[in-house]
């Protein structure tokens, strides 16, 4: 994981009253398939069922913190998962 990828999950880590409850995060950053600076956000989601409202506000958390930590230049990928598809990943 380079400086930035840490940077943000080291962030995002300490993120308090999320409007779901998260366990994990993992965080990459490079080029997308167009060139693009880019950073990759996985949250895996303690509960299978979160409303869409609830993910939408969380990405948008995640997309500020992100454009905060390193500027606005580059993209932001948010994908979820819940903590039950991890483990049935395992």
């Amino acid at each position: 994981m380079d400086i930035t990828a840490s940077t943000i999950e080291t962030a995002l880590r300490q993120l308090r009253k999320l409007p779901a409850p998260v366990s994990d995060w993992h965080v990459e950053s490079g080029f997308d398939s167009t060139d693009d600076p880019a950073v990759w956000v996985w949250v895996t989601l303690k509960d299978d069922e979160v409303e869409f409202a609830k993910r939408w506000k969380l990405r948008s958390i995640i997309d500020d913190l992100v454009r905060e930590k390193i500027g606005s230049f580059r993209l932001v990928y948010t994908r979820f998962r819940s903590a039950s598809e991890m483990e049935n990943e395992k």
